[in-house]
């Protein structure tokens, strides 16, 4: 029987070595077994495209292993089949340039008489490791469960979130999130605001992109994270519903739906998702100066509430062409009191001389809607190009009462002050971008262009409470407009001289036209800010790979983050009666100049070693006011050094456990001044974290993970204490694999709940500590309802023939 599949299979591979007409620089493999856990030799492995149209296939020898190479970037599939085993349809594959990825082990079943349709079987690795990205698989995670985006981001290897909610990508702040293979486009407390949106049962994973290539915007002197959306692959009709319950010390609760449509020339996808959750942070801190200390105890609660809808169409024209349209909407309101205690303490005096109590009430919103217009046109393997048209419109509203009062230290009241302002921000975004890519043998040249737009109005009205009636204050009133224009063309040259070598070498030009003004009552000479620059942003990179164990690349490339509205207001913003926060006009964009050598052996263990020097580093620096004030300020420092070494191993223990294990270290180096005082700031960081996931018996799967890091910094001069944490959590499926039941623990003994942090500099001692709702117990449950499965008649191909007699 099995020399009958070996000789019907023969012709087939005569044939598709003139069909397969891949010249990019991407693998897929992977390794087949049958039901006794042995290689399934004499199977077939065929790779498709997104549309399931035959691209490749080979015949699977006596070590089970397959091997598709020199692939372009894009999506694909692949299929496994077998005379005496049910054929085999893997998830969708997406690959970028120079992607290797290894599907892990794939075991065939039991054939039925069923030959209708195949169902998706494949089952995604918890983190994939490539070359240039690595790949967090959220849907494949329990412990993501009940989670938003931004607490994701905080579990995904490398990145760490801190407690201003900024992303740091390897010890390297200045991140871009993209949605989808877009940018986001929005950033600091607008963008954390929209990820808080994202739930976790609507996000299918999370990209890693430390070094992007040239291709991609400059901006993000960090990396690149790109958060992918679920979407269906089936065929037909099909949908979820998912609901998620946690309980730590507050509860939180996620309810949503998602329906699709896959038919031959219309894929239709949508999801809603509405949220109620809540959210505390209480923070300790004592802030001493040379005549007098600050001792402060402070609680925070925040109810946040929530509608996020998605949806889109992609259009096939023809086998060449591809329309696409999707949406976001995210809507959220939040009320967040604040209660804090301060005892104002006179180091001149014996006692302590007074205690600050105040209640600070923040009610508000935020609206973001975005739409993405995405054409493509592939008439050959040669070339394809590609056009996108984005419009979003993002805006928040913020109310704020603060009263406050002044007690001696036998509780007598000395004084009150009552004040309250309302912070509007309006923000629209426009961008256009196109791409083309020409191959050419063993080279292949990519170019393009971007222009973007983003009109930012912000506006302040401040007022002083008489006799319970607000006054507007004119004087602490303003409403700031920021504009930026951003004009951008790529060229990419890559070359394979040999199987084994790669080279890429490509080139960014962008133009930046900026304008910040700021209308206020007591104009000043740094109320017009108007900007005008260019930057080169070069990225090269060469590689090397046998095709068997060793892979090693070096890259080079410059990077840029420039500061955002929030950072470049000047007017000032109280955040309590004794601190505010204040924009810096004059604040100059950051570049990054990044180097990295990266070594893989067996597809499996990546070594990477990367240094970068940050120029006019971002830091949130204290600052007094008044006698008794401090004001927070963002300042360019001098520079940021970070010399790192990662390490990624993912690995098959057995048929029931798989662990990936994540391994960095920074020495990072921050160095400035302000107003006379210099900042030096060294750091040998640490972090770990290893996640495993097991196959248990009854059909459960467990996956426990563990994180640890070293003291760090935060702010540019603000040390943060080490902490670890682990979660745990438990998944089955029932009813025929549609109903799908996690439940999950995090941060199970309470170790990385509160952050204990310092610093020292310009005449402010600060030390204290901030505690975070973290540790929960969280439940989900997801049942899933129409066609789940791939219909058969969607490979439509030459290959079809030769499949069919193989069959029979």
């Amino acid at each position: 029987m099995k020399n009958t599949w070996l000789l019907l299979t023969i012709p087939l591979f005569f044939f598709h070595k003139n069909v397969s007409g891949q010249s990019g620089l991407s693998v897929i493999q992977g390794i087949v077994y049958n039901t006794e856990n042995n290689p399934a030799m004499f199977s077939t492995a065929v790779l498709m495209n997104k549309d399931s149209v035959f691209m490749n296939g080979t015949l699977i020898g006596e070590d089970g292993m397959f091997r598709f190479e020199k692939l372009n970037a894009g999506a694909y599939h692949i299929m496994v089949r077998n005379i005496e085993f049910q054929t085999y349809i893997s998830y969708r594959i997406t690959i970028n340039e120079s992607d290797i990825i290894d599907l892990g082990s794939i075991h065939l079943k039991t054939k039925t008489n069923n030959l209708e349709e195949v169902v998706i079987k494949g089952e995604k690795a918890l983190v994939e490791v490539h070359s240039d990205k690595m790949v967090y698989n959220v849907s494949a995670s329990v412990n993501a469960t009940g989670n938003n985006a931004l607490e994701l981001l905080s579990k995904s290897p490398g990145i760490r979130v801190d407690m201003d909610n900024n992303i740091i990508l390897q010890g390297k702040t200045g991140v871009q999130i993209y949605i989808n293979g877009r940018p986001s486009r929005i950033s600091g407390s607008d963008l954390a605001n929209m990820l808080e949106g994202m739930q976790s049962e609507n996000i299918e994973s999370i990209e890693i992109i430390s070094n992007p290539s040239a291709r991609y915007d400059a901006e993000g002197t960090g990396g690149i994270i790109n958060i992918v959306m679920k979407k269906s692959m089936a065929t037909g009709f099909n949908g979820s519903l998912t609901g998620s319950y946690s309980k730590g010390i507050e509860p939180r609760a996620n309810a949503g739906t998602n329906i699709n449509y896959n038919g031959e020339k219309i894929n239709f996808f949508s999801s809603l998702n509405y949220s109620d959750n809540n959210y505390t942070f209480n923070r300790n801190e004592i802030m001493l100066r040379e005549d007098y200390s600050l001792t402060m105890i402070s609680l925070r609660p925040t109810n946040k509430r929530g509608i996020n809808f998605s949806g889109g169409m992609d259009y096939r024209i023809n086998k060449e062409q591809t329309l696409s349209f999707d949406a976001r909407v995210l809507v959220d309101k939040r009320i967040s009191p604040q209660t804090s205690n301060t005892i104002i303490d006179d180091l001149s005096e014996v006692d302590p001389s007074e205690i600050l109590i105040a209640k600070t009430m923040d009610d508000g919103g935020s609206d973001n809607y975005n739409a993405n217009l995405h054409y493509s046109f592939v008439p050959n393997r040669s070339s394809e190009f590609s056009a996108d048209i984005s419009f979003g419109i993002y805006s928040s509203t913020r109310d704020t009462k603060q009263p406050n009062w002044y007690y001696s230290m036998d509780t007598t009241l000395l004084r009150s002050i009552e004040s309250q302002f309302s912070a509007n921000t309006d923000i629209d975004l426009f961008s256009t971008q196109v791409d083309y890519v020409r191959r050419f043998g063993k080279a292949s040249i990519s170019s393009g262009g971007k222009y973007s737009y983003i009109s930012t109005k912000n506006s302040l009205d401040f007022y002083n409470i008489e006799d319970d009636n607000p006054i507007l204050d004119p004087d602490r009133s303003n409403n700031f407009t920021y504009l930026e224009k951003v004009a951008a063309a790529y060229i990419i040259i890559s070359w394979k001289p040999t199987d084994k070598i790669s080279m890429n070498a490509g080139v960014r030009f962008e133009n930046t036209s900026s304008l910040g003004e700021l209308i206020s009552a007591n104009p000043g000479p740094d109320d017009i800010v108007p900007r005008n620059y260019n930057s080169i942003f070069p990225n090269i990179s060469i590689s090397f790979d046998d095709k068997k164990k060793h892979a090693l690349s070096l890259s080079y490339s410059r990077r840029i983050n420039r500061p955002n509205y929030q950072n470049l207001n000047p007017f000032e913003s109280k955040l309590s009666e004794l601190s505010s926060w204040r924009g810096n006009p004059f604040l100059e964009p950051n570049y990054i100049t990044n180097y990295q050598v990266s070594y893989s052996l067996m597809r499996k263990l990546v070594i990477s070693n990367t240094f970068s020097i940050t120029e006019n580093y971002f830091a949130r620096l204290f600052q007094t006011d008044g006698d008794k004030g401090t004001v927070i300020s963002p300042q360019n420092m001098d520079n940021a050094i970070v010399n790192g070494l990662s390490v990624s191993y993912p690995l098959t223990v057995s048929k029931w456990w798989e662990f990936t294990a994540f391994f960095l270290y920074n020495y990072e180096d921050y160095s400035g001044g302000l107003g006379g005082y210099s900042i030096n700031m060294e750091k040998h960081i640490q972090e770990f974290r290893m996640q495993n996931a097991l196959k248990l018996p009854l059909k459960f799967n467990m996956e426990l993970s563990f994180y640890a890091t070293s003291p760090h910094v935060w702010r540019g001069a603000t040390t943060i204490d080490g902490y670890y944490r682990i979660d745990l959590g438990l998944k089955r499926v029932f009813f025929n694999e549609k109903l799908l039941v996690q439940v999950s623990a995090w941060d199970i003994f309470e170790t990385g709940t509160t952050y204990y942090y310092s610093s020292n500099y310009g005449g402010m001692v600060i030390d204290g500590d901030a505690f975070f709702d973290g540790r929960r117990i969280a439940v989900n449950a997801s049942y899933k309802f129409g066609n789940q499965n791939i219909k058969k008649r969607k490979v439509k191909s030459s290959l079809d023939n030769e499949l069919n007699r193989i069959s029979e």
